[in-house]
């Protein structure tokens, strides 16, 4: 499992921070990736993120998805859209996405 909260903060660069994760999928280990985009956005108290899950096969992500719906639904069944909309904004729009690496890079 990696934890990718702070990723553009070690080095300023998303790239380099997503090496250690982007090796061991090239090593063929199946694995958890979350993120968080509230510290690296700046999006506190909008739960806003991801959850990646790489399988073996298609049977494996089929089987690992139904036992996560059991474990998320009580959770949570509706969470705010509003950071979540301001993510995709950023890192949809080329103009905004350049933006926000570079403004990474200059707090690294």
């Amino acid at each position: 499992m990696f934890d990718s909260a702070y990723q553009g903060f070690a080095s300023g660069d998303l790239e380099k921070d997503a090496f250690s994760i982007r090796l061991f999928v090239k090593w063929g280990f199946q694995m958890i990736v979350t993120q968080s985009f509230a510290k690296n956005m700046g999006l506190y108290n909008e739960r806003i993120g991801a959850f990646h899950l790489l399988t073996a096969s298609k049977d494996a992500a089929v089987r690992t998805l139904s036992q996560l719906k059991l474990v998320i639904r009580p959770m949570y069944s509706s969470p705010p859209a509003h950071g979540a909309r301001i993510a995709a904004k950023i890192l949809n729009t080329p103009a905004l996405y350049n933006e926000w690496v570079a403004e990474l890079a200059l707090v690294s």
